[in-house]
């Protein structure tokens, strides 16, 4: 499975969370130290913490890691994969995971990842062409003959229900593979308190806490600032891969922010947490009744039209408004996830439809 795809399985990992969750939530999901991530909790033990991670499907725990300082001569627990901390050497296969280290200074420990093309923090893509960080464009590129010279202790990935690739063999030798499932997140400050986790790997959870709080407490005073909108602009989303259409399903993360943003998505009913999957005809005639064309997959008309032709007839498009983050995506796949609060901004500014904003991610097609 390749680490980072582009177009479609970006989309679906960074946009597949849905929308929030109640006081209730809490009890049911029994987590620790994390008010709005559903499926990640850290317990404190005697002498280290226990970080659990649960399956997104059935919400039952599916890994437990014991993270141990290093160096420690305490009694290994049982029954849980054992991590020392702080985590010296990593594998992150995914710009986010990049993005959370870099929010924490701590991108020094990123020994593996993916492909250089989908990097964007400067600083790692200096290591990688100075040999000290290797790349894989699959999973199954990250050889354990690799990951041994590296030495790398943890290989962190994005979870899709199954095992990492050679993920026995990676235990021999010592070697923990997490399944991350951040983007199964119910709430934008869901996916971003995982920063939380890569914290407690690296031994810094104060500041992973404190940058967290900041995202945190500017997300909420955005959303309030958005409750003031009073005419809620009709918006379309996603783009064209092949001959399908994929937009963010209603319960997903983009559609939960475009509410908090003040906008009224035309797909807000349907059912599901990742992506939709439509004909061009069918986005075409809703279109007709939208205002704002969000995440088009170029970053000019000109780029677009190249694409199809048919773009040109779009009712967002002849009234000129179009966004997107094409014209950086790698910054916007790297940073969004851990600065919810920027991608919110973003939209509050196109839902009110402000003049001469300024743009963290997102810009208005000419």
């Amino acid at each position: 499975m390749k680490i980072l795809l582009a177009g479609l399985t970006l989309f679906t990992i960074l946009f597949s969370c849905t929308t929030k969750k109640t006081d209730s939530d809490d009890s049911q999901n029994d987590v620790k130290g994390f008010r709005y991530a559903r499926l990640v909790s850290i317990e404190q033990k005697v002498g280290y913490k226990e970080l659990i991670i649960k399956n997104p499907k059935s919400l039952k725990v599916e890994s437990r890691y014991a993270l141990i300082p290093r160096n420690s001569k305490m009694k290994r627990p049982s029954g849980v994969k054992i991590i020392e901390v702080p985590v010296q050497n990593m594998a992150a296969l995914s710009t986010s995971f990049v993005g959370m280290l870099d929010a924490i200074k701590s991108v020094e420990t990123v020994k593996a990842t993916t492909e250089e093309q989908y990097i964007s923090n400067k600083m790692l893509l200096k290591r990688i062409r100075s040999g000290q960080v290797i790349t894989a464009g699959y999973e199954t590129g990250l050889t354990p003959d690799a990951v041994l010279k590296a030495k790398i202790s943890v290989i962190v990935f994005s979870g899709f229900g199954q095992p990492f690739p050679n993920e026995d063999k990676f235990a021999q030798l010592h070697v923990v593979c997490m399944a991350n499932y951040d983007w199964e997140e119910m709430h934008p400050l869901g996916k971003a308190e995982w920063i939380k986790v890569f914290g407690a790997l690296v031994d810094k959870n104060e500041e992973a806490d404190a940058y967290f709080s900041k995202v945190e407490e500017a997300y909420l005073k955005m959303e309030k600032e958005a409750k003031a909108i009073k005419q809620h602009k009709k918006v379309i989303c996603g783009g064209l891969v092949g001959d399908v259409w994929y937009a963010p399903a209603g319960k997903s993360f983009m559609a939960g922010i475009m509410k908090d943003a003040g906008m009224d998505y035309f797909y807000k009913n349907t059912d599901g947490t990742a992506s939709l999957s439509l004909t061009f005809e069918q986005v075409f005639n809703d279109d007709q009744q939208c205002d704002v064309w969000i995440n088009a997959e170029a970053p000019t008309f000109k780029k677009l039209f190249e694409l199809n032709p048919k773009f040109q007839y779009f009712h967002t498009v002849k009234h000129g408004k179009v966004f997107t983050y094409t014209h950086n995506s790698n910054y916007f796949w790297e940073s969004s996830p851990v600065n919810p609060h920027w991608l919110l901004e973003d939209f509050v500014h196109i839902a009110r439809g402000d003049k001469d904003a300024k743009y963290h991610f997102y810009r208005q097609l000419k």
